[in-house]
């Protein structure tokens, strides 16, 4: 009798078995084309990246670009001796955090604030552990969206940071949750990984520019520098790259239609996957749209 009811048990539980992992597996292949989860529901997790002074909560998981490093801004002058920028999209939140390394940071303070926007008007001074920044803001008006841009700038002992948030909001609580959360790092903090989102995986539908209600909004984008052997070789023209940027935020499935030899091709496809945008909207609904991206090499 005991045996009877342990293979009926069995029976019934190893079909239940296959259809749940049957089922997940559905779900993550095609996470982007359902709606199923929206922006507003995903959990905020902690992110503390290797060789950085800082901790945060963020909403989304980050793409990371690792630009050129041991170079001076000026002439003769501090050089950056490392230069990257994490970014992500999640709550309605474009973030983007550079982080510029120098054995001197304090004397990179002018030369960047140099290149910075001037349209920024003063809003509030913050404090981070003792750290005071000083928050800027300004408000953007494209063709297909508005959205306001805050930018939050400090020093460290190693680094100067500047926090840029994104909103299409002129307020919006996911900005103070952030800020809340950001504090410089301490000894017992653990390093996360620079895990980022996967741009291999296959959209549901992908909407033409006429078809959307609102296209994608671009807030954010750096422009490739040469690689070193391409300015040996005097390499120029145009890496053209097709890619879809995807209703979750995150620029997807990049593919080559005009390349550059040299690694131009290849720097060109890491500042393509750093793209901060707004997805596109349909109906009140984010939605996939395909775009072609061009990149200028050019030696003067």
């Amino acid at each position: 009798m005991k045996m009877r009811r342990l293979r009926h048990l069995i029976l019934v539980t190893v079909p239940m078995l296959v259809l749940n992992q049957s089922y997940f597996g559905i779900e993550n292949k095609h996470r982007v084309s359902s709606a199923s989860c929206s922006q507003s529901e995903l959990a905020w997790f902690p992110f503390v990246p290797a060789d950085e002074e800082f901790t945060a909560m963020i909403p989304a998981r980050n793409t990371v670009l690792v630009r050129p490093s041991n170079y001076p801004i000026r002439k003769d002058g501090e050089r950056v001796l490392a230069d990257r920028a994490y970014g992500g999209y999640g709550n309605g939140l474009v973030f983007i955090i550079e982080s510029f390394k120098a054995e001197h940071p304090q004397n990179l303070w002018g030369p960047l604030l140099e290149n910075a926007d001037k349209s920024a008007v003063f809003d509030r001074e913050l404090a981070f552990d003792g750290v005071t920044a000083r928050q800027y803001r300004s408000d953007y008006s494209s063709s297909y969206a508005k959205y306001t841009r805050r930018i939050v700038r400090f020093i460290t002992n190693e680094h100067v940071y500047f926090l840029t948030l994104i909103t299409l909001e002129e307020t919006n609580p996911a900005v103070e949750q952030f800020l809340s959360s950001f504090r410089l790092r301490r000894p017992q903090d653990r390093v996360t990984s620079y895990e980022t989102q996967s741009t291999e995986y296959i959209p549901g539908l992908v909407f033409r520019n006429t078809e959307v209600t609102r296209r994608a909004t671009v807030v954010w984008k750096h422009e490739p520098s040469y690689t070193a052997e391409a300015r040996a070789h005097q390499v120029t023209g145009t890496v053209i790259l097709q890619a879809i940027f995807a209703e979750d935020g995150y620029v997807a499935n990049i593919t080559v239609t005009k390349g550059l030899t040299d690694g131009l091709t290849e720097r060109a496809i890491d500042h393509a996957r750093s793209i901060r945008f707004f997805p596109a909207e349909k109906d009140g609904k984010p939605v996939s749209q395909a775009f072609t991206l061009e990149y200028n090499f050019n030696l003067f």
